[in-house]
């Protein structure tokens, strides 16, 4: 009797992504707001939403995070399906107006609101630490809003980042920056990545430098807009 078995059982099986999202599309009160998003990011990632004002990029953050709704398609997140199991994997920075820091606040009542909300989960020494980490150099006497922005946005970079959850939120990573200011921000994010998390972000520019960019203008175009 011959010993014949298909080759295929002894290949690994390919694990599936940390996320996965397929044709998702979101619509709100004026219609349509994204359609057919397809995107998969690993831990260690940056996946960059861009496009201009107006066609989705918060909102498409914000799904991807469990934090808004959407019509159809599908996401799993660490091989969950529920918004709220996809929450408690993503510790958002910023996604103005609804998420931020109050611009009379000082650094260090910034520092106690955000280990408050975690749950002590980010302790103010682990955030000085990613603070330190990312070279930002601001005294916690210092009023947040008073910080330069590329320096308001690093710091709830390293505010997420001490969370300590498999990904972080950063919407409007470039916005009212110049270069130099927006390569800074990115620097920030890609060291977040390095160290194990996912970094979901959402930005103007049309070539970030990220892992995965999921770009609305072209999805824009697709579905029948001009560009």
């Amino acid at each position: 009797m011959s010993d014949k078995r298909d080759d295929t059982e002894l290949l690994p099986q390919a694990s599936p992504p940390f996320l996965a999202a397929e044709a998702l599309s979101a619509s709100g009160h004026q219609g349509p707001i994204f359609s057919g998003v397809r995107a998969s990011a690993e831990l260690g990632q940056v996946l960059a939403v861009t496009g201009d004002g107006g066609d989705g990029r918060t909102s498409l953050l914000l799904a991807l995070s469990g934090r808004f709704a959407l019509a159809s398609g599908s996401l799993t997140v660490d091989g969950q399906t529920g918004p709220g199991e996809i929450r408690r994997r993503f510790t958002v920075a910023q996604a103005t107006p609804a998420i931020g820091f109050d611009e009379y606040h000082t650094v260090a009542a910034c520092i106690k609101e955000t280990t408050a909300v975690s749950a002590g989960a980010a302790s103010r020494a682990n955030i000085l630490a990613w603070l330190d980490r990312l070279a930002v150099d601001i005294d916690t006497g210092d009023t947040y809003g008073f910080l330069p922005r590329f320096e308001q946005t690093r710091f709830a970079i390293a505010c997420a980042a001490a969370s300590r959850t498999p990904g972080i939120v950063v919407d409007d990573a470039d916005t009212g920056l110049n270069g130099a200011g927006g390569e800074r921000v990115f620097d920030a994010l890609r060291t977040v990545a390095d160290a194990g998390q996912l970094v979901l972000t959402a930005c103007s520019r049309h070539d970030p430098p990220a892992d995965t960019v999921v770009d609305l203008r072209v999805a824009r175009v697709e579905n029948g807009g001009t560009q």
